[in-house]
């Protein structure tokens, strides 16, 4: 494949056949291509660095994103099911390492390391040239049981985490990440509450809540914390205000449970609109 000169935003990380028991049906998944999608949505030029085997006509479509494969001999694939709004999953398969074996690295202003079931180092970082990144780190902390449900683990970070500017993780996962460990590193962390808004971490011991915005309808929670890591990410990077970047996150958080999968991602447009009306009410 051949690069663009530079990118706005590039997410490394597994796109996924993610299937769901509840209504029987099989989507694109995985927080690369629900961040990579919104990123194009909003404009920006986008890459997504992914091992897959799923054909480009399952793939969407847009002048704004690249996407490329690095492995194609298989894919991660997820079975969910949702008891009492509690996503529990198993995995069928999974791919290897993302290895990028780049002979100079990828210039971005953005960059948000996504990873879904292991499939990243935290060294992968080496590969750009960035300005500012983000650690969605929910797939360090995952693993398997003998019946191949999805576990979580406490993350055991090492040398090669740094440089990292932003973290943002659920709440589910917050009892196995060591924020203390982890302010050596980052300026700030946020953790997602579902519908009471997010959290965000300055220092350890110091932290504000933001509420978040009610949507017309409760679908489908997936990749709503993808879309809220990458509007972080977007608008920390565009504003320098955290405050103002997690306020709109919350805000295109909204809309993705609205509808199912890939369809609940948001324009820019939608976004801004929604929350310049809480605003004026």
């Amino acid at each position: 494949m051949i690069f663009r000169n530079s990118y706005d935003v590039v997410i490394v990380g597994n796109i996924t056949k993610d299937f769901f028991e509840y209504n029987s049906t099989f989507n694109v998944g995985g927080s690369s291509i629900y961040a990579g999608i919104g990123s194009a949505m909003m404009g920006l030029k986008t890459l997504i660095i992914s091992n897959h085997s799923i054909s480009e006509s399952d793939l969407p479509n847009h002048d704004q994103l690249d996407i490329y494969c690095v492995n194609s001999e298989s894919n991660t694939e997820f079975v969910w099911n949702y008891e009492k709004k509690i996503r529990k999953g198993i995995i069928k398969n999974y791919t290897k390492k993302i290895n990028l074996n780049l002979k100079s690295k990828i210039k971005t202003k953005m960059l948000m390391i996504a990873p879904i079931f292991n499939e990243l180092d935290l060294d992968v970082r080496n590969n750009f040239d960035c300005e500012i990144s983000l650690l969605s780190p929910q797939g360090l902390t995952r693993h398997l049981n003998k019946k191949s449900e999805i576990c979580l683990k406490k993350i055991s970070l090492n040398e090669n985490f740094h440089d990292i500017d932003l973290i943002s993780y659920s709440e589910e996962e917050d009892d196995y990440i060591d924020k203390k460990y982890l302010f050596n590193y980052v300026k700030y962390i946020a953790v997602t509450l579902s519908e009471k808004g997010a959290k965000i971490y300055s220092d350890y011991n110091k932290s504000a809540q933001f509420n978040s915005y009610t949507p017309d309808r409760v679908l489908d929670p997936t990749g709503a914390g993808d879309i809220f890591a990458l509007y972080l990410l977007v608008y920390y990077y565009k504003t320098k205000s955290i405050e103002f970047a997690v306020n709109i996150a919350n805000c295109a958080a909204s809309f993705v449970v609205e509808n199912l999968g890939i369809n609940g991602i948001p324009s820019n447009e939608y976004v801004t609109n929604r929350l310049n009306i809480i605003k004026h009410e």
